[in-house]
């Protein structure tokens, strides 16, 4: 049986949450990806919220129709920039690369996950590994644990992470919020960080069980969708 892994880019490095049987998480928080390999030696399904497959033009389709599913929630997607940018020396660098990819600049909170982009992607890019990586967004997974409704509330507020959590609870009644918050030190590990580990680990099992949903329904390539 494969281990699943619902992985977020955290403070301290990935928050990760681990599952074998669909039932009990465990959970971990690890500076680098490839410490994957000390909890299995086995073959591993991963969830991971960060772009993966990449475009010579940043903007993909995926983007685009999470968006418009999203709605309200849409500004929780961010464009990933163009692959040659990820070759910049530094955030005005990679403005300027991208912008003449695709005309125009990377956001901040894009530049400071390239270190992650470029990790998950080497993994996702070695065809010798037995570690199968695929891009989830937590918002989307969100959705589709409350039968396609958006969560308009954000995970942020009081509100919104009391309803992701009864989501959660639905699908893993032995989960405690409160038993992990207290073993993870919130300079490292932030509320949502759980939240969103939890909803691709979720995503990850119906992938696995070959019932996931993606967008956008017609990707430019196989691999550029959005798994949720």
């Amino acid at each position: 049986m494969d281990t699943i892994f619902g992985i977020d880019g955290c403070k301290s490095g990935w928050f990760v949450a681990q599952s074998q049987d669909n039932k009990t998480i465990n959970f971990m928080l690890i500076e680098s990806l490839d410490s994957i390999n000390d909890f299995t030696k086995k073959s591993a399904v991963m969830g991971i919220d960060i772009p993966l497959e990449l475009h010579e033009k940043g903007t993909r389709m995926a983007e685009k129709e999470a968006r418009v599913i999203l709605g309200r929630r849409a500004s929780t997607i961010f464009s990933p920039p163009a692959i040659k940018t990820l070759n910049a020396k530094d955030y005005f660098d990679a403005c300027r690369i991208n912008y003449n990819e695709e005309g125009k600049k990377i956001s901040k909170q894009t530049w400071h996950i390239f270190n992650k982009i470029k990790e998950a992607r080497k993994i996702y890019l070695d065809k010798a590994s037995n570690k199968k990586l695929f891009e989830i967004h937590p918002e989307l997974s969100f959705m589709a644990m409350n039968h396609m409704q958006v969560l308009i509330d954000s995970k942020k507020t009081i509100e919104g992470r009391k309803k992701r959590l009864k989501l959660i609870n639905g699908y893993y009644p032995s989960f405690s919020f409160d038993d992990v918050r207290r073993k993870f030190s919130s300079k490292d590990v932030a509320d949502d960080d759980i939240l969103d580990a939890i909803a691709v680990l979720w995503s990850t099992q119906k992938i696995i069980d070959n019932i996931a949903s993606y967008v956008p329904k017609k990707p430019e390539t196989p691999k550029s969708k959005i798994y949720f």
